[in-house]
């Protein structure tokens, strides 16, 4: 059963109250009442879900549709933009209770409830709302649970909808309001959970990660999705809305919101697993520039070869929606390091030439005889994908709960997994923050099961 909403009559007092049978009660709160200028500051502080659809980092470099949406905009008004993330809606709502924001952003779908205490923009885009699964659920027949994250603005939204309401009351299930979206997809990809109502940008994006996960039903097409902004940020919703107004129609406004939509076909297509082809002993027509380079920095050419197939499938002008280039999809600052110019990257021998001397530079870390040979390089791929300090985390916290920080598969491997879930990347040990390591899991499998494959059917003079 639905939880039941009050609302105080007061207009003094904006305090939404969410009562639950057998919880205690929970308060979706108004931000202080201290006026805020972030047009005198020029500063617009932005508080934001973290997540590919909302706010991430990529090689330390800002990325998310919404954060380019805001960006835009804030370079418009000549604002510096100050980005503080929360984890799961949770987190949100303390924080908006905290009052210390101007503008946030987490895929919110616009609702009443929400509205009452912060207040919505006009719909920046749209989103479908749909119930996820996998095929063994689907299999079912309907007759699981239907989850939805507590007080999150899909639940607020579903609660605005009678006709959806009325046919799902009896099958809904509700999931605790700190579990983030990301996690509750990879537990329904995982059949820890069954059906899943989200809103389908998220879906698609998990999709890449886990090709298991299903779209079981549309719930609603196309609802409006928002900013919402501290009632006391002075005169920042009808500025924002100006803005909106002159700019949603703009080329620049499309392209970010495209980009994003094409984010999570591109993700699918790169971590698909796909056996490479051979053909007379050629994998490419890189093979012969392959050769040459690894030789330069002492690998086996199959391996840097396997490393392509999964970053580009050999397109040697391919561009990532986050900016990685070319056939090793190397980022700006990667190129910044070597002090190379990025356009130049679409060449493939300073590709490949740059991509294994930066390979080579990371391999080295885990070159020692406390690694495998295997581990070596399975650290090294993890390295090459997230970041060599988010791998030297999860062997902390390996070190921490006793697991063995030199073996990857069943103990580094899950360290970085778990540095999606706050109790981890906040821990003391951790350097470097949140880390969606599922991803990582994926590329560092599937590089190893390609070179495999080249190594089973390639002749060892081929080295």
């Amino acid at each position: 059963m639905d939880a039941s909403v009050v609302a105080s009559a007061s207009p003094e007092d904006t305090t939404l109250l969410i009562v639950e049978p057998d919880t205690r009660t929970f308060t979706l709160q108004s931000p202080p009442p201290r006026l805020r200028r972030p047009f005198q500051r020029k500063k617009l502080s932005v508080l934001s879900m973290h997540s590919i659809n909302s706010f991430f980092l990529v090689d330390g470099e800002e990325q998310g549709l919404e954060y380019e949406l805001v960006q835009l905009y804030a370079k418009d008004r000549g604002l510096e933009i100050e980005i503080n993330t929360v984890e799961n809606y949770r987190e949100m709502y303390d924080s908006i209770a905290g009052g210390n924001f101007d503008l946030v952003m987490g895929t919110l779908f616009i609702n009443a409830a929400m509205d009452s205490v912060v207040h919505f923009t006009k719909p920046l885009y749209y989103a479908d709302v749909v119930m996820v699964s996998t095929d063994e659920v689907k299999d079912k027949n309907g007759r699981e649970p239907i989850r939805v994250i507590h007080h999150s603005p899909v639940h607020f939204w579903m609660r605005e909808q009678d006709t959806i309401i009325s046919k799902l009351r009896d099958s809904i299930e509700h999931l605790g309001t700190d579990l983030s979206k990301e996690l509750a997809l990879e537990r329904v990809a995982r059949n820890k959970l069954s059906r899943l109502v989200v809103d389908r940008n998220e879906f698609l994006i998990m999709h890449a990660f886990f090709p298991q996960l299903q779209e079981h039903a549309v719930i609603k097409r196309q609802q409006p999705i928002g900013f919402a902004f501290n009632k006391y940020s002075m005169s920042l919703q009808s500025n924002f809305n100006d803005w909106y107004d002159k700019n949603h129609k703009s080329k620049d406004y499309q392209y970010i919101v495209k980009k994003y939509q094409d984010h999570s076909v591109f993700m699918k297509e790169k971590l698909r697993f796909e056996l490479p082809s051979i053909r007379q002993g050629v994998i490419s027509h890189y093979d012969s520039m392959i050769k040459r380079h690894a030789k330069t920095h002492d690998f086996d050419w199959k391996l840097i070869a396997a490393i392509i197939h999964q970053e580009s499938r050999f397109r040697p002008t391919i561009v990532s929606p986050v900016g990685a280039y070319g056939l090793m999809q190397l980022m700006p600052s990667v190129a910044k390091t070597y002090h190379i110019n990025f356009t130049r990257l679409s060449s493939p021998t300073l590709n490949i030439a740059t991509g294994t001397k930066y390979f080579r530079w990371i391999y080295n870390h885990f070159d020692k005889p406390e690694y495998s040979s295997d581990d070596k390089i399975k650290f090294s791929l993890a390295a090459y994908n997230a970041g060599i300090g988010h791998v030297m985390d999860a062997k902390a916290l390996a070190t921490k709960y006793q697991l063995n920080p030199y073996v990857w598969d069943g103990n580094v491997e899950d360290m970085l997994l778990k540095k999606g879930i706050k109790q981890f990347y906040d821990d003391p040990v951790v350097k470097f923050g949140h880390c969606r390591g599922f991803e990582t899991q994926v590329y560092v499998r599937n590089i190893m099961q390609y070179y495999e494959h080249y190594r089973n059917f390639l002749p060892v003079e081929g080295l």
